[in-house]
């Protein structure tokens, strides 16, 4: 007697929209979205960090690299300062949120 395959199951498809509301542990009014806007940005950063790692390693594998020369690299005056406006500008973009924050007394 030939056994009959069981009928492949369709796929679940899951709602992409979370029920009910979101979790509050802080009261004050905007605490739990910068803490999840933290969290989200710090899990960016780490897989960031770790694929700049694997692109060293295998720029060091291929040869391309020698061990520690990013470390050994020195800047020109010219790309130090083109970074620190980079850096300055990503800074300014990043906390513009508090311009309109910050008390009149603080803003001396």
């Amino acid at each position: 007697m030939a056994r009959k395959l069981a009928a492949k199951p369709s796929p679940v498809r899951m709602h992409r929209q979370a029920k009910g509301q979101r979790a509050r542990f802080y009261a004050a009014d905007g605490v739990d979205e910068l803490f999840a806007i933290v969290t989200a940005l710090t899990a960016e950063v780490s897989t960031t960090n770790e694929r700049l790692r694997s692109l060293e390693e295998a720029l060091e594998q291929a040869r391309v690299l020698r061990p520690n020369a990013l470390e050994q690299h020195e800047l020109s005056d010219t790309s130090l300062q083109a970074r620190l406006a980079d850096r300055e500008a990503l800074i300014e973009r990043v906390f513009q949120v508090l311009d309109g924050l910050v008390a009149p007394k603080q803003q001396r």
